[in-house]
């Protein structure tokens, strides 16, 4: 019974320091989005649904929006993938460890920019 809780212990140690709690645009870039029932797209969504509601804590308080989509567009992986890709190709300098997380916020400011004035959170443009 000790060995069996040595041991235990001491895998979950080896995979603890090995464990990396923000996914990278290199690990992105591999896997690429072709399994969707992996760690990574469980990654992907949790990422937008935390965007998601830390948006509309924003609005609740009257506070300026992250980002500005369109109240009918339902954001989900198949929609912020290729919006990743093309934030990708846009800046191939981004080294292998940024957040991919951060990645998605960028591609969704990019997407939907806020209007500067009224139509706030309408999906409008921010105007020039």
């Amino acid at each position: 019974m000790r060995a069996t809780k040595f041991a235990l212990a001491l895998l979950t140690a080896c995979f603890t320091l090995n464990a990396s709690a923000e996914m990278t645009a290199a690990q992105y870039k591999k896997w690429a989005h072709a399994d969707n029932d992996s760690i990574y797209a469980a990654y992907i969504t949790g990422t937008i649904n935390a965007l998601g509601w830390a948006n509309g804590d924003l609005v609740s308080q009257n506070r300026p929006p992250l980002f500005c989509p369109p109240e009918k567009l339902a954001l989900g992986n198949q929609t912020v993938y290729p919006m990743l890709d093309a934030f990708f190709a846009n800046h191939p300098g981004i080294s292998d460890d940024f957040p991919v997380g951060l990645a998605i916020l960028r591609a969704l400011q990019g997407a939907f920019p806020c209007a500067t004035s009224a139509g706030a959170g309408t999906g409008e443009k921010r105007k020039k």
